[in-house]
């Protein structure tokens, strides 16, 4: 399952990845006014009333804004509370290592190290990182201020500089931002769309990117709920949508390029009408079946089960479309929250990532304070917001981030020398950061892939422009903070890299193993398939092209360049598996199915799971189960038999087929 990375073709692919990342998409202009105009906003009330740090106030806008307001308020409402926390524990610190260097450091350390955990073992581990942040970063201010009071005059502003741009970001986007609710349905809609335009023929790439955002419907859900109560009530029965709209999304994938085109035109129109019923109560209710029995006699064995599936999951749609209607569900039994994750005190992996991430903030403090060059402070900064779980992912981010930061820092320098000197008004000074913080948006609104950068290009343009109260025409600031990025990125990079590496790969293998691991579920479950089952297996192949797609940037820190490692031909053997074993599984129930080759679901789902242990191990897979049985169980059926049980037979052939390919291919 692995292919060696052609380096040749790189460039291309990332010019075409870029065009995507940064191409028009809905609600992505009104995202970007939005930022620009707070920005504008939190700028002009900071020179006004000449608040400290208005780089960071400004940017804290981006730190805080979401694609919908429930979760700007979520976030706002997070930062608010850690900033708080913060500055009392600072106050705190203070008076027992304000005056003992070397008290201080170990408390700084300690600082880092509980904050860092807890974002990784806790719910509540934004709130911890945040509040580990600020604290680390009020005490670095110790050795350039000395005075206690105006030390505690410069921490008590901090939580005005956090507070008032969560509000106004809060404010603006309750104002003009989108609601969830909506925002949910809109997306669902234009799901439906794809699926729609997929059948006819005139959409078939980009199913993978629709799948995520599928998958992102999910918390979408869960926050309209809670702006809207009522939601509640239809929680289950949406949950039931979702996991629908995801496995039509998934089918599609193995729809057959020769499927007759009169099926094709009756998918389309079934697909057609629950979207109309989906986005207007006042259309008919969708409940007539998307295919008649007669059309699927004379279907190949190849086309014929896939083509059932997909009806089946329309049918199912439709039904949940007129129930959701019909009637008030009562809402599930909550499931309790934990305030750890489960493996919080078992895997080692979590105290390792803090202890690294520890080790290259005190290095960056050590460094910069040995070579008494206090400008650089922005390597602690860099440390705290580099820090992810591998050296793939680590790197991917400091890629991101020096890419940005070396963007916004020439855009500031050349502001620096050209337009600043020549503002005289608070006015212009916003237009300037508005125009700026626009550029920034666009990028910052792109996946996760790219939208890191997009927050750097902002922080750095940021920190050069707003060194004060007043319009700067000095360099020097701007050109420590950028040396500061640069040191901080190079530190993480070699304890990433050096200390307990984790890499890319491994998480990589981990998660097409979960997911393989979840397929051979749902093909035991196959009689009578879980919706979350569903969920979970194309979860796990989405997190597994995340792995993949960022294993590149560790190639030259773990293990030598030409070394082959998972890549795209993995996850196009899990895909093919995943989209087969959905067929399967959206077959109709028939018990007369479960009689006849339980024996061999039995053995498919052996399959999968000793192949989720090699692969994650790196050997090869086993070999395929037999088909005996289902060859057996086809030649039994009598000529009279109905298409629906001819397909669920014919769907595990198809299955079977793909695992023999899958076998037959070296880890």
């Amino acid at each position: 399952m692995t292919q060696p990375i052609d380096a040749a073709s790189r460039w291309p692919q990332l010019l075409v990845w870029l065009r995507e990342e940064l191409a028009p998409k809905p609600g992505r202009g009104a995202a970007v006014a939005r930022i620009a105009v707070t920005c504008a906003i939190t700028v002009a009330v900071g020179m006004v009333f000449q608040i400290p740090l208005p780089a960071y106030m400004v940017y804290l806008v981006f730190l805080v804004s979401r694609e919908e307001t429930v979760a700007t308020l979520t976030t706002a409402v997070g930062g608010i509370v850690a900033a708080t926390l913060a500055v009392a524990l600072s106050l705190l610190l203070f008076t027992f290592d304000a005056s003992e260097p070397a008290l201080r450091l170990p408390l700084m350390a300690a600082s880092t190290f509980l904050g860092m955990l807890l974002a990784r073992v806790s719910p509540l581990g934004p709130i911890a990182f945040l509040a580990s942040f600020v604290l680390v970063l009020t005490q670095t201010l110790i050795d350039d201020i000395p005075s206690p009071e105006a030390l505690t005059r410069l921490v008590l502003w901090l939580w005005v500089v956090v507070m008032l741009p969560a509000v106004l970001t809060t404010l603006v986007d309750l104002a003009l931002g989108r609601n969830p609710a909506r925002l949910a349905r809109q997306t669902a809609l234009r799901l439906l769309d794809t699926v729609t335009a997929t059948l006819d023929g005139r959409h078939s790439n980009g199913l993978a990117r629709e799948q995520s955002q599928a998958l992102e419907l999910l918390e979408l859900r869960h926050h309209a709920q809670v702006a809207d109560r009522r939601l509640r009530e239809r929680a289950r029965i949406d949950h039931r949508l979702i996991g629908t709209l995801l496995e039509l999304l998934t089918l599609l994938r193995a729809l057959p390029a020769d499927t007759p085109r009169e099926i094709r035109g009756r998918l389309a129109d079934a697909s057609r009408r629950r979207q109309r019923a989906f986005a207007s109560d006042h259309a008919p209710a969708p409940t007539e079946r998307a295919l008649p029995d007669a059309l699927l006699s004379d279907l190949p064995a190849d086309v014929r089960p896939v083509v059932i599936a997909v009806g089946n999951a329309l049918d199912r749609l439709g039904e949940d479309i007129a129930r959701r209607r019909a009637e008030v569900e009562t809402p599930g039994a909550r499931s309790a929250t934990s305030l750890f994750v489960q493996d919080a005190w078992s895997n080692p992996e979590h105290v390792r990532f803090a202890l690294k991430t520890t080790i290259a903030v005190m290095a960056a403090y050590i460094i910069y304070t040995a070579l008494d060059w206090p400008g650089i402070r922005t390597a602690v900064t860099t440390c705290f917001f580099v820090a992810l779980g591998s050296v793939g992912e680590t790197m991917h981010k400091a890629a991101l981030r020096i890419s940005g930061a070396l963007i916004g820092g020439l855009a500031a320098g050349l502001c620096i020398v050209y337009l600043l000197p020549y503002m005289t008004d608070i006015g212009q000074l916003s237009v300037l950061i508005a125009a700026a913080s626009a550029v920034s948006a666009w990028v910052a609104t792109s996946s996760e892939r790219l939208s890191y950068a997009g927050m750097q290009m902002a922080f750095a343009f940021f920190l050069g422009v707003l060194q004060g109260s007043g319009p700067t025409t000095d360099l020097t600031v701007l050109r420590d903070r950028m040396v500061g990025i640069l040191l901080g990125n190079v530190l993480m990079s070699i304890v990433f890299s050096v200390i307990w590496p984790t890499s890319a790969l491994d998480r990589a293998r981990a998660m097409v193993a979960q997911a393989l691991r979840t397929l051979g579920q749902l093909v035991s479950e196959a009689i009578h398939p879980q919706t979350d089952t569903r969920l979970a297996a194309v979860d796990g192949l989405t997190r597994a092209r995340h792995f993949t797609s960022i294993a590149f940037f560790e190639a030259n820190f773990l293990r030598p360049p030409d070394q082959e490692y998972v890549e795209q031909t993995a996850v196009s053997h899990l895909d093919r598996l995943a989209t087969v074993v959905f067929v399967v599984a959206a077959q109709p129930s028939d018990e007369r199915v479960g009689e006849t080759v339980g024996q061999q679901d039995a053995a498919t789902w052996a399959w999968f799971a000793e192949t989720a242990r090699r692969f994650a191990a790196g050997e090869a897979p086993p070999p395929a189960p037999m088909r005996a049985v289902i060859a057996q169980a086809q030649a039994s059926l009598p000529p009279t038999a109905p298409p629906s049980l001819r397909a669920a037979f014919e769907a595990r052939a198809l299955l079977q087929k793909e695992i023999e390919n899958a076998a037959s291919t070296p880890a």
